[in-house]
């Protein structure tokens, strides 16, 4: 009997995915904070929708500002993954500031189609 071990290759591809969606959820829990600090600042100043709109605006500015550097880290890493000199964390680095990139992304969106001006 033999016991077939997944290659490398196909073990790579779930963690990977695994390490995006945590990205995701990580995301949510940055757009839901953002959001309530925004409008419990908000409520003191007699506005509710906007400052938090503003605040989620603001820290997802800086979410997708981070993605570019993860786009070089990854981009570096697969250039020394030629010389066997690659680095797992850099792969999670990057997955999790996708999956950020892709809440944050979706967020600006619903505020583009939805023509609520934040400023």
């Amino acid at each position: 009997m033999t016991s077939e071990r997944p290659t490398a290759q196909e073990a790579v591809l779930p963690w990977f995915t695994s390490q995006v969606k945590l990205g995701i959820r990580y995301g949510l829990y940055f757009l839901a904070v953002g959001f309530g600090m925004g409008a419990i600042y908000g409520l003191f100043g007699g506005l509710f929708l906007q400052p938090a709109l503003f605040a989620t605006s603001l820290i997802g500015i800086f979410c997708l500002m981070n993605f570019p550097a993860s786009v070089v880290a990854i981009l570096v890493n697969l250039l020394l993954a030629l010389f066997k000199k690659s680095s797992r964390p850099v792969y999670r680095y990057f997955g999790l500031s996708l999956g950020f990139a892709l809440v944050y992304l979706l967020f600006f969106y619903v505020l583009h189609v939805s023509h609520v001006s934040v400023f």
